[in-house]
């Protein structure tokens, strides 16, 4: 899922210094001169072979850093441990938690020394962000400081890049497979070859997602600024009428007049699509009549008269002018759907109002609301206080009473965005608007598995309670088996030693019980409780093998297995659900142990929705989805591989994001998702390696499952997992502009869809008619939607650009065409607009892309240009131009600026 602990790529470290015995000197003052100029560096050194990494100290300070009496806690990805003798111990503290303390014959650090040491990595790391800021130092009886060094988000600590064995991960062949790493940080030319595509000079579509059918007159049209139109509506559509008034500056009535009204009808709408004629509550239609001055909304239901409401925003000018437009539409899926991690790290209300105001404007209907994790609990349960006390605080506390320990580079102090909780108006408030907005809220509580804020949160209730109240008070919701003497000892190779909530004992499900009816109260009287999502996924191997209490419950059973306890927690979170009247959502390992589905009548809801997430091609998993719907589960498509929007843009070490199911997935790939056609997504293997659908489903297609039921692929949803995600920035960054992509695909079925044989016979006919609309799509995110996206304060990624050297000029280009490309010919000190008859005027040069407002800019994108007497420019691409670099001692990001060095 969001960090694929059984793949093992996503691992972190969290370095900590615990307090040793204080020598003499070792004050708060020297703690504070240490956190400011003791500098540290952290340096891959190789990925390939050794897996080395390297951390240097350099004191930067006229002090002497005393060499005892203080222990260093960080963040990274990697699993590290010690080469021996260099004076340091490093233990781990729990998943990225670790402690680095110096040995008694660590010395002294003077004033200028530098000490280097050197780690050998469990895992491969490839990105800066990998890493993870805020490291601190801490000592007996004083206050933790955060390292100035390694603070803030810039990660400047981290070093370059800069040799294929630091951005590669693998370099290994056997006899039946091809282990080696075929990525490498696109050239400027590769870039430039990327993005080319027909420039339109304007917007290729007029509303996104597309419609079912839309019909623009451009040469007539009304003007909605005269200050005497209104809206009419019957009182079943107030809601959207005054949402409708509120956005066009008119006013609301009853009375139709003449001329100038904008009028809600309630009819049934039904659309053509493909020969099928579909129908359903979310369907509208829109007519703009120039002549009489009218605008109709038609729809059968509030939210149809939303969407129409909304498409008539998109349509409308800056100017206020509206063309003579037909439109008629419907979703392709009921479910159209968002997920955000608000548990590794939290963001707050007016966050999730932001992305809840972009979601309806594109039509998506669905916000699922990851609101635990081992990381944090986020939802305060008026009646288990200590959930948001404890498990929503983050801080530096080894027993973790008060706080759980400061995973993902949070500090030593509870801060945002490692700590924080919604209260429970809070999270009212965010269902009003949600609802205002037509979204459901799904909140997802994630167990049996990642269960370690929770599990932590109730152990400091238990242990607070105890010396007052009896035993069995204290333990009533306790989460693990104190019989147990491995509860909390799970193998490391699960990450946490004790994030496993035990489904053999009474005191889970009334803890289950008790959140579910405080979920339905918080709901009621907003937004009725529909579903409850229970995570369900990537249980640890081996948890409660010793479990006593599991031993009674199922005697004769075979522990070395969890299978048969994941189904009877499964059973009993949907007995307590279907009570209340809820479907119950999941995680698809959820439902499955291997590759064997759960019956579906074991589980007593109306509906059961099977979110299939684990599709990497090569792991044989991808069938998962069409098993789960053969069996009668409500499918949501929810693949990695192309939905998981934590995973990078580009395959650059500069670029964000974890890498476990992609090293690749961009706005392009998206877009290009065919969820009625699974396996025609097969495009590349982890490496790099490329994919046909005949490779994992044999030239026949008989070695995938075949959906039988295709009525119960009900419809898709995007995920942001937060691990490396600590900023608002940073989520609108990785985002947007996917999210227009999966809306797209979401509520529009393209007419390139579903027509590719596993044969592969039409691939060249598909791949041009996805190009075609993928050239519409591209040039109406740069020509209007990035524009309105600015406008709507999001903070999207803008793409780097592409660079080609011609004839003696450069050629720029963007992969959303209406975007503006700049560059330096000074080292960033001034800034021009480059055009196709821009000449190379500097040895060395930056080029950057302005975003749609002007208001910000891609990374830097940088070219040395080597002056050649008989030709003029000498194009020198990929790797020996960043060997070149190496060799002339240049650095990325030398300039002050971020991104990579190429010569051109």
């Amino acid at each position: 899922m969001g960090w694929s602990f059984v793949s093992g790529v996503h691992l972190m470290v969290c370095l900590l210094f615990t307090a040793g015995s204080e020598p003499p000197g070792l004050t708060q003052d020297t703690l504070n001169y240490m956190a400011k100029y003791l500098q540290v560096k952290y340096d891959i050194i190789d990925n390939l072979q050794s897996k080395r990494a390297q951390l240097t100290f350099f004191n930067s300070g006229a002090h002497t850093v005393p060499g005892q009496g203080w222990s260093l806690y960080f963040c990274s990805l990697r699993r590290p441990g010690l080469l021996q003798d260099q004076g340091m111990r490093i233990t781990r503290i729990q998943s990225c938690f670790h402690r680095l303390a110096p040995e008694v014959n660590f010395k002294d650090i003077a004033s200028g020394e530098s000490r280097s040491l050197q780690f050998v990595n469990g895992a491969f790391s490839v990105a800066r962000t990998d890493s993870f800021p805020n490291w601190y130092l801490a000592a007996d009886g004083l206050e933790p400081r955060v390292l100035v060094s390694t603070a803030g988000e810039e990660l400047s600590f981290v070093g370059p890049f800069d040799t294929p064995n630091k951005w590669k991960r693998y370099d290994r062949q056997t006899e039946d497979r091809d282990y080696r790493d075929r990525y490498n940080s696109l050239t400027p030319e590769e870039r430039f070859e990327a993005n080319a595509m027909e420039d339109l000079g304007e917007a290729g579509k007029r509303v996104l997602p597309t419609p079912v059918s839309i019909h623009i007159n451009e040469e007539q049209y009304v003007h909605l600024n005269t200050k005497d139109w209104v809206v009419v509506s019957p009182a079943k559509f107030s809601p959207q009428a005054a949402f409708l008034g509120d956005r066009l500056s008119v006013s609301v009535t009853h009375v139709k007049p003449h001329s100038r009204f904008i009028v809600f009808t309630d009819a049934a709408v039904t659309a053509s699509v493909r020969g099928r004629e579909l129908s359903g509550s979310e369907a509208y239609a829109l007519n703009v009549d120039p002549e009489e001055e009218v605008v109709e909304i038609k729809a059968s239901s509030p939210a149809g008269a939303f969407y129409g409401a909304v498409t008539l925003l998109s349509i409308k000018n800056e100017n206020d002018t509206v063309p003579k437009v037909s439109v008629v539409d419907c979703p392709r899926y009921a479910y159209r759907g968002l997920m955000l991690d608000v548990a590794r790290n939290f963001f707050s209300v007016r966050d999730v109002m932001a992305l809840l105001e972009v979601m309806s404007l594109y039509k998506l209907n669905t916000l699922h609301l990851h609101l635990s994790d081992d990381e944090g609990w986020r939802l305060q349960i008026p009646e288990i206080m200590e959930l948001t006390e404890v498990g929503g605080r983050r801080c530096h506390d080894l027993q973790e009473n008060q706080c759980i320990l400061p995973f993902l580079g949070s500090g030593p102090t509870p801060a945002p965005r490692g700590s924080g909780f919604y209260t429970v108006e809070d999270y009212r408030n965010m269902l009003r608007y949600a609802a205002d907005r037509h979204i459901r809220v799904i909140p997802e509580f994630d167990m049996p598995g990642h269960g370690h804020a929770a599990i932590r949160a109730m152990e400091a209730r238990r242990n607070l309670q105890a010396a007052n109240l009896s035993s069995d008070t204290s333990s009533r919701y306790s989460l693990v088996d104190h019989t147990d003497p491995s509860w909390d000892k799970l193998d490391e190779s699960n990450m946490y030693t004790d994030n496993a909530v035990n489904p053999c004992i009474p005191s889970t499900y009334n803890f289950v019980s008790t959140v579910v009816q405080a979920l339905v109260d918080m709901h009621r009287d907003v937004m009725p409780l529909t579903a409850y999502h229970f995570g369900g996924d990537e249980v640890p191997a081996g948890a409660w093998r010793n479990s006593t209490a599991c031993a009674a419950l199922l005697p004769g059973l075979d522990l070395s297995s969890n299978a048969d306890l994941k189904k009877y927690f499964a059973k009993q979170v949907s007995n307590i659900t279907a009570h209340f009247g809820l479907d119950l959502a999941v995680w698809e390992d959820g439902l499955m142990e291997g590759n064997l589905v759960f019956e579906r009548s074991l589980l007593p809801n109306g509906q059961v929705y099977a979110y299939a997430w684990d599709n990497i091609w090569e792991w044989g998993r991808a069938g998962r989805a069409y098993q789960l719907a053969n069996a009668g589960y409500k499918v949501v498509m929810a693949q990695a591989t192309h939905l998981y929007f934590d995973q990078p843009y580009e395959p650059d070490p500069e670029e964000r994001g974890i890498y476990w199911a992609s090293r690749v997935t961009s706005t392009k790939k998206t877009f290009s998702f065919m969820p009625s056609d699974l396996y025609a997504n097969a495009d590349f293997a982890v490496t790099g390696a490329p994919l046909k659908p005949q490779d994992l489903c044999g030239l026949d297609g008989s070695q995938c499952v075949v959906l039988k039921r295709p009525e119960n692929i009900i419809g898709m949803q995007g995920e942001l997992w937060s691990e490396a995600v600590r900023t608002r920035q940073q989520a609108d960054f990785m985002l947007f502009p996917r999210v227009l992509a999966l809306a797209e695909r979401a509520w529009h079925e393209a007419e390139w869809e579903g027509t590719r044989d596993v044969d592969n016979n039409n691939t060249r006919a598909v791949e041009e008619e996805l190009q075609q609309d993928w050239v519409q799509f591209a040039n109406t995110l740069g020509y209007r939607e990035l524009d309105r996206l600015d406008r709507l304060g999001i903070e999207y990624r803008v793409p780097p650009p592409g660079v080609k050297i011609s004839n003696g000029r450069l050629l720029t280009n963007v992969e959303f065409p209406g975007l503006q490309v700049q560059y330096s010919p000074d080292n960033g000190a001034t800034w021009c607009d480059a055009s196709n008859v821009t000449k190379p005027s500097s040895p060395k040069m930056i080029f950057r892309t302005r975003s749609a407002s002007g208001s910000r800019y891609s990374r830097h994108i940088i070219l040395l240009v080597q002056e050649d007497v008989t030709s003029g420019c000498v194009i020198i691409g990929g790797q020996l131009a960043t060997m070149l670099l190496v060799l002339a001692g240049v650095m990325i990001g030398s300039a002050g600026v971020g991104g990579h060095l190429h010569l051109l």
